[in-house]
């Protein structure tokens, strides 16, 4: 949910041919390979492959986090693909399968006329408010900080390049090495073999909580 990124309402990346369907696009650019460094308390790589103007992605992350002496292995796979997203945990051989949370934020703000607008509410909407602009790895990027969780972020056409964060004793950073613009492998987007996943209903889960908060 924090791939976001340029404030700039130039949608000159777009032929006329994809202007009708602007609404989405959660990126600026259609396809691409990321490749991210992960330091701090937290250490490993993370890699986002999206096709689709970022309507199908995957993110395979590998870590571990160092927290109070103890050490903890992350081996994640997290894929947004149609209507689901599947948060699978590959050392467990698990994983649960939800409804695609993004289409549920484009219906939400479906007043909005593209990608451009879509991010920038989407970043308000968790609370994020951009403090400057500064070029990372050759690209313009806003920074934008979310003061309640201690994150600041480096976004470019809506992508997240580069995050730091420093909340409660644990210090985080991600940050891009490498972009590799064009079509991305399709494998990427297949869930692993043997995995196990637990459909899971969140407006569900989110109503319950409602109603034993009332």
């Amino acid at each position: 949910m924090l791939n976001c990124g340029d404030s700039s309402k130039d949608n000159n990346d777009f032929s006329d041919k994809d202007a009708s369907s602007d609404a989405q696009k959660r990126y600026g650019i259609k396809s691409a390979v990321i490749e991210y460094i992960i330091t701090g308390s937290q250490e490993g790589t993370k890699t986002l492959y999206f096709d689709k103007w970022g309507m199908r992605q995957a993110e395979y992350t590998r870590s571990v986090l160092n927290v109070s002496g103890f050490s903890k292995p992350i081996n994640l796979v997290n894929i947004i693909d149609g209507d689901y997203q599947y948060m699978i945990n590959i050392d467990q051989n698990s994983g649960t399968k939800t409804r695609n949370p993004i289409l549920k934020s484009m219906d939400e703000l479906k007043g909005q006329k593209g990608f451009n607008e879509f991010g920038e509410q989407m970043l308000l909407s968790i609370g994020a408010n951009k403090i400057g602009k500064e070029e990372f790895l050759g690209k313009d990027c806003d920074i934008y900080e979310m003061r309640n969780i201690g994150t600041k972020l480096w976004v470019w056409k809506w992508i997240t390049l580069k995050s730091e964060t420093n909340s409660r004793g644990l210090e985080i950073n991600v940050t891009a090495t490498r972009i590799n613009e064009g079509s991305v492998p399709k494998d990427k987007f297949t869930i692993p073999e043997k995995i196990t996943l637990n459909e899971v209903d969140l407006d569900n889960i989110e109503n319950e909580m409602r109603e034993e908060n009332k």
